[in-house]
């Protein structure tokens, strides 16, 4: 039993860390690219979309891989967010049936996240499908990036439209026994042009994101004073860059909060989205070392700033091939090895308690 820790007050000697997932419980990279292509737009092969057709047969994730990394943060007392996106890709929702997935595989890979996951992790929708619109309405999909059509709702002042797309996520989640904390925006290119050249990602439009976030939540937990969101902005205060720390981009007349979290840009694990490729010794050891003494997760804990950093439900499957859960198990249990209980493992929430500017 892990003795307990004020995270509200952590020692300087003492270094924070939250551990990032996103996308799950599908390839949101194939799935975004696929239907973009369905829908006439172009799909450049590169960066995330580089050899995207080669994903489709991990499109899912696989109930082992998920009862894998419940395993690896039970065995490593690791906290932090965890995406579970409401209507996977616009494949169905995950309270009644998605498709690809067998009602069974479905039931259980639900139970891993809300029996296991959730109670080490803030479980956070990633609004509702991580790749077009889903009009909850009639279950189509609208021709723009979800990013960005949330985007043009939140600069175009669309607040009443914004709420009742976030209240269909709440809903499905709760019908499913999650309770939601906070909100992650996918990464996504403005192939539409719905935004015009505007984007969360910049920062454009949080404050009213924030505003129907905590207005949301509350609707199903009224003593909800904080939340969080992700979505990849930069960071805007010097505090905030020193420490990593995140950031308040929305703050209630009654003074409830709401921080961005601030996270590594790059996916750490990303070189073996395609599989192993004979990398993975090199992307283990390029985040701590064999000798644990150098590695990009050493130099942020070294720097007093607190260890945040993002993978995705593609990078820890690597195409099935299992590597990317491999590489994290091993960079925890080097951590564990060099900080011990000086690595002090934060939910979002706790992070945003803890450090937050």
């Amino acid at each position: 039993m892990e003795s307990f820790i004020d995270r509200t007050k952590v020692a300087d000697d003492l270094i924070n860390a939250c551990f990032i997932v996103d996308d799950t419980p599908v390839n949101a990279t194939y799935w975004a690219q696929l239907q973009q292509s369905a829908a006439g737009y172009d799909t450049p092969d590169t960066g995330w979309a580089t050899r995207w057709r080669d994903m489709a047969p991990a499109s899912l994730l696989r109930v082992k891989d998920a009862e894998r990394f419940a395993d690896m943060i039970e065995e490593f007392g690791i906290r932090g967010k965890f995406t579970c996106l409401p209507c996977p890709a616009a494949l169905g929702r995950v309270d009644q049936a998605v498709r690809g997935f067998s009602d069974d595989d479905l039931k259980r890979i639900l139970s891993i996240i809300r029996d296991r996951i959730a109670k080490q992790m803030d479980i956070t929708p990633e609004v509702l499908t991580h790749t077009q619109p889903y009009d909850p309405e009639t279950g189509a999909r609208l021709p723009h990036a979800e990013t960005f059509w949330l985007t043009h709702l939140c600069v175009t002042g669309q607040a009443e439209k914004l709420r009742a797309y976030l209240r269909h996520a709440w809903k499905i989640l709760s019908n499913v026994g999650i309770r939601a904390r906070g909100l992650t925006v996918g990464g996504m290119s403005d192939f539409s042009g719905i935004a015009q050249g505007k984007s969360l990602a910049c920062g454009d439009g949080r404050d009213v994101l924030g505003e129907a976030l905590i207005a949301i939540e509350r609707e199903f937990n009224p003593k909800v004073h904080a939340s969080f969101i992700y979505t990849g902005a930069p960071s805007y205060t010097e505090e905030g860059k020193r420490k990593r720390a995140p950031e308040t981009v929305f703050k209630a007349g009654d003074g409830a909060v709401v921080h961005e979290l601030q996270s590594i840009v790059d996916d750490p694990i990303f070189p073996v989205i395609l599989g192993p490729c004979d990398v993975v010794a090199k992307t283990t050891d390029a985040l701590i070392s064999p000798g644990l003494d150098r590695g990009l997760l050493v130099d942020e804990a070294e720097s007093g700033r607190a260890v945040v950093f993002t993978v995705h439900c593609q990078t820890l499957v690597a195409l099935d091939s299992g590597v990317g859960l491999d590489i994290m198990h091993e960079v925890c249990r080097r951590l564990k090895e060099r900080y011990g209980k000086r690595l002090v493992w934060h939910t979002a929430l706790e992070l945003c308690s803890a450090i937050g500017v």
